[in-house]
Parts: structure tokens; sequence; C-alpha cells
């Protein structure tokens, strides 16, 4: 009995979590050792690619975004953000021989989950990667996508949030 309880409640508290909310709030450091703070980022778009070392897919699509971050290079209103569920010494080595021009946030396992996460069947939460998210101004999701294809769909969105001057 007492084991049902205890899994009962941290299944309630894992359907408690703030999954997939609609404002993504996180304070934590960058690679670079600099803040990183969601809120403090109002009033700018910010396109997350949440991602690992070890996914195959995830790294097939890095110059892909590469290119869109070169797109909107001279636009200081978007900001790249890369939470990765993986270690900070392995992402020193990864991106020494693989350059990724989005700010890598590193060990970003519980932000992914728990501010992106979706409770499967059992209540356990999940993130399919890579995942691509687009947050407006007010820092509410937008869009967000799975995997490659997902690239077309932020840079789609990112469209309609820096219209084209003098298009309607």
């Amino acid at each position: 009995m007492k084991r049902f309880l205890l899994l009962a409640a941290f299944s309630l508290a894992a359907l408690s979590i703030n999954a997939q909310p609609a404002q993504p709030e996180f304070v934590t450091s960058a690679m670079d050792g600099g803040k990183v703070d969601t809120r403090a980022l109002r009033g700018k778009v910010v396109v997350l690619n949440l991602w690992f070392i070890n996914c195959p897919n995830c790294l097939a699509e890095i110059k892909m975004l590469n290119q869109l971050v070169d797109e909107y290079k001279g636009n200081p209103d978007v900001v790249f953000l890369a939470p990765a569920a993986s270690p900070k010494n392995e992402l020193v080595k990864f991106l020494a021989k693989n350059p990724f021009k989005y700010q890598v946030i590193p060990d970003s396992s519980i932000i992914i989950v728990s501010q992106f996460g979706s409770p499967d069947k059992e209540g356990n939460l999940s993130v399919p990667f890579p995942m691509h998210y687009v947050m407006d101004r007010d820092g509410k999701i937008a869009t967000k996508a799975q995997g490659i294809k997902g690239i077309e769909v932020v840079r789609s969105e990112l469209k309609k949030q820096f219209p084209a001057k003098g298009s309607d």
C-alpha cells in the first residue's frame, strides 16, 4: 500500500510539473559562463533547439541551424539558444570539432524535461529530440516542431515575426 501511495504521489508530482508551459522560463549558464534568463529576453524572439550530442538527427541538422542563424545575424531582436542534455565537458570537445552558432546551454536535462516535457501514458515526462521552439516577444510559444523538417517551420515563424519591410 505504501508503495502504491508513493507511486501515486510521484505520478501526480510529475503531472503537476508545468509541462510545456505557454511561457517557458528558466535561468541558467551558457557554455561561456554567461547567464541566460528567458524573462530578460522578453521583447526579443527566442529560437530554441533542444538536443544532445549522441542524437544522430540533432547532429545532422546543425549545419542548417547555423544557416538559420546566419540569415538573422544582423537582427538584434532574435536570440538562438540550444539547451543541450549533454554535459559541458563533452560539449567542449564536440563543439571544438562541430561549431554550432546557437548559444549552447550545457547540462540542461532538467530544464528540457521540466519546461518542455509532455507526460506519456504512465505520467513520465518525455521530450522527443531534436525539438524546435520559437517564443514570441511576450515569451509565449509561437510554434514548436520536431526534427529536421522543423527547421522550415522555425524559418516560417521567423518570417511571421519579422515581416519584410513594405509587405503586409
